[in-house]
């Protein structure tokens, strides 16, 4: 009798193990968005990390644990901003006013910071030069540069079969890459003493809570477009001056990353990542990543180690908006200097499972009941670019775009996904991520994950990882 070949047993035992259903990976979710501000959000916060490790236990995972890294939590206690007698809605410019360098307290003290305002448009070079912003307020907008187009121009394939790519979305940037930190840099050089961000780009939210930008040493508010045009409107009018009050504090907390193995044949390991942590609810950021890593560790674990070529390791991080501390330790550990003989082949990464959204013409968030557009962000051979494909389609994931990053990379300057320090380390990358814009704003909550792609999402990344465990080590990257 002939011997299956480890590709065969694979195959056998995924045709027999189950996929947990849209329900069950939805219902894991809710249990996330209910740790509000979860991970280094909120002070020495065990919630989800707690809560992930006892899922892995129950599925049957082995050597569970819970990495620490040295991180922080940034709180505002206080924000207000007047202009003559208005005041003004805002939400604090989160990690801004680190007069320390570190951690500690800040405050612009019991009378609040009085300085005029000056506005600079966009913040560029020349705007600049037409002000003397020195001991001001700095007036700019925010704009978002990364629009739906360039992404679906850059790549490779896209799986649309119904036709639903609409021109009239493509202009729709997501909120992950903007001018933020050129301006700031220009805010700060020209000796500015705070400074207002006007959400030009964003619908009528200020409740934005963007990832870590390091060294603003100056206190900053974001405001909406139209709390933007009212102050513009007031500046012509005479009131140019304004009163910014900002205290709070950094304190240190741990972040946690979450591991989980489930032991293959070889020590060679294939790694599924996602992070459990989240600005606000959270539940496409990323409660839905978190729920699918679930899902796929819970459908391996339905086979014997026998039917497993390689090891797999899921893992959960933490300090996705605090700078990424829990990542860095992690590549560390476990693949710049392991610590462990099991070595890391590939990641598959998934993030954000979520519902289209745009500007409505009121100026509010519309939702839509489709997926957002979503990429696959990769670095891996045809072969497996090729199986990426089939199994978009096979699973019915729609408006999906495969991107390679040899062209993305030099664009983008990095991998705009939570697998990037795995990827800079030098770990081939499949990483699953959409931008839907209100991705770092308190509107992000359960009813905007797309639910009806959970588990098709699951069994496409299934079959990914199934053809990963089988691919000699030497053949799976670019």
């Amino acid at each position: 009798m002939t011997t299956p070949d480890p590709g065969e047993r694979l195959a056998g035992a995924r045709q027999a193990a189950t996929m947990p259903t849209n329900e069950m990976i939805f219902s894991w979710i809710r249990d996330l968005t209910a740790y509000s501000g979860r991970g280094t959000q909120t002070i020495d916060d065990h919630r989800s990390a707690d809560y992930l490790s006892a899922k892995l236990r129950d599925f049957g995972l082995v050597d569970v644990q819970v990495q620490e890294a040295e991180s922080f939590h940034w709180h505002a206690t206080r924000s207000e901003l007047t202009i003559g007698d208005a005041s003004i809605a805002h939400s604090p410019v989160v990690f801004s006013f680190d007069v320390n360098g570190g951690n500690g307290s800040f405050s612009t003290g019991p009378s609040g910071l009085t300085a005029p305002v000056v506005d600079v448009g966009d913040g560029q070079e020349g705007d600049f030069a037409r002000v003397d912003a020195t001991g001001a307020i700095v007036l700019f907008n925010l704009r978002f540069t990364l629009p739906r187009s360039v992404l679906l121009a850059a790549g490779d394939f896209l799986y649309d079969p119904h036709g639903s790519v609409d021109a009239a979305e493509l202009d729709t940037p997501n909120p992950y890459l903007s001018n933020f930190d050129e301006v700031l840099q220009r805010v700060i050089a020209a000796g500015a003493v705070g400074f207002i961000g006007v959400l030009a780009d964003y619908f009528e939210s200020h409740d934005i809570r963007p990832e870590y930008t390091p060294d603003i040493t100056i206190p900053g508010l974001w405001v909406t477009k139209s709390a933007g045009a009212r102050i513009r409107g007031l500046l012509a009018s005479g009131d140019s001056t304004a009163t910014l009050h900002l205290e709070g504090e950094r304190k240190p907390t741990p972040a946690r990353t979450v591991i989980g193995y489930l032991p293959g044949l070889s020590d060679e390991t294939i790694m599924v990542q996602s992070h459990h942590d989240s600005a606000w609810d959270g539940g496409v950021e990323d409660a839905s990543g978190t729920a699918e890593v679930l899902a796929l560790a819970a459908h391996f674990s339905q086979s014997a180690q026998s039917q497993r070529p390689r090891t797999l390791m899921f893992v959960l991080m933490d300090s996705h908006w605090t700078g990424y501390q829990a990542h860095d330790r992690f590549v560390e550990t476990f693949i710049t200097q392991p610590t462990t003989a099991r070595r890391i082949v590939a990641n598959v990464t998934l993030e954000h499972i979520a519902k289209q959204a745009e500007i409505g013409p009121d100026g509010q968030l519309e939702v839509f009941d489709r997926p957002e557009y979503r990429g696959v962000f990769e670095n891996v051979s045809s072969d497996l670019k090729a199986v990426i494909e089939r199994a978009v389609a096979a699973h019915g994931l729609e408006r999906t775009v495969r991107l390679p990053l040899d062209k993305l990379g030099p664009l983008l300057g990095e991998l705009p996904t939570d697998a990037d320090s795995v990827y800079e380390a030098g770990v081939p990358v499949i990483s699953l991520i959409s931008g839907p814009m209100y991705l770092y704003d308190k509107a992000d909550t359960l009813d905007k994950v797309y639910k009806q792609d959970l588990r098709p999402v699951a069994e496409a990344f299934a079959d990914i990882i199934g053809h990963l465990a089988v691919t000699p080590a030497d053949e799976i990257g670019a």
